[in-house]
């Protein structure tokens, strides 16, 4: 599992140590310095997990797992339901250049879904590394440090700085893993509705089209549709990799 060789890391292990070692060494308790090690440790882990595939193409990328009952599995239930409805129209379709058209945008279809799921399990995994992190009690830390500086000898203003930039560091982790789940949430909703409106509209003009008649105009606006919230999926999926790289 890499979120545990992650834990594992030399490099990481060294951080989290560093980290405890200046919180013990301004005075925290034994425990909470020991905390504030292994939330820096969490912290890394998770977003090494969600920024490995960086260096890997989207369509090679890998897809995580997507937690049961959550909200990014509602949503790619959905997208699976309109991509399955969308095969279905297709097959469905007499032989003739509608048919051919709307054969040509099954591989789009796919490659929209098969990035939704991708973009699923990085929302998993986002909030698994999200709950790693507490951010209730990094507040409190922060404002205790601020106050404490603000009071503090100038002998120990330097140790309190570095405590203070090492709580600030887990914040900011958590703003930004914050920030890409809900980001991710957004576009799933966006890109599974939107596979919904296409079947609608793919549904309409079967029924009001014939062989002899294709209305190439409508043809076209359903493509353009399609490319459209194809590209949102992969700009999506760019964005946020590169947000926790």
């Amino acid at each position: 599992m890499k979120f545990a060789r992650e834990l594992a890391e030399p490099w990481g292990l060294l951080v989290a140590a560093t980290s405890a070692g200046v919180a013990w060494a301004v005075q925290l308790p034994v425990l909470a310095a020991v905390g504030v090690g292994v939330a820096v440790l969490a912290a890394r882990a998770g977003v090494a997990v969600l920024g490995g595939e960086k260096e890997l193409p989207a369509r090679e990328a890998r897809v995580l797992d997507v937690a049961p009952g959550s909200a990014e599995e509602s949503w790619l239930n959905r997208a699976e339901s309109a991509a399955e409805g969308f095969v279905s129209l297709s097959e469905s379709l007499a032989a003739g250049p509608l048919a051919e058209r709307v054969a040509d945008m099954e591989p789009v279809v796919q490659e929209t879904l098969s990035t939704l799921r991708r973009l699923a399990g990085r929302a998993s995994a986002t909030g698994k590394a999200l709950s790693r992190v507490d951010l209730d009690g990094v507040t409190r830390e922060r404002r205790r440090l601020e106050q404490s500086l603000a009071s503090a000898r100038e002998e120990v203003r330097g140790d309190l700085e570095q405590a203070l930039t090492a709580v600030q560091a887990q914040a900011d982790v958590h703003a930004r893993l914050s920030g890409a789940r809900d980001k991710l949430l957004a576009q799933l909703q966006s890109g599974a509705l939107g596979l919904d409106s296409l079947v609608a509209r793919v549904a309409e003009l079967t029924a009001a089209t014939t062989d002899i008649a294709v209305d190439t105009g409508a043809v076209r606006e359903l493509s353009d549709q399609l490319e459209g919230i194809r590209q949102g999926v992969l700009e999506t999926e760019q964005a946020t990799r590169k947000s926790l790289g």
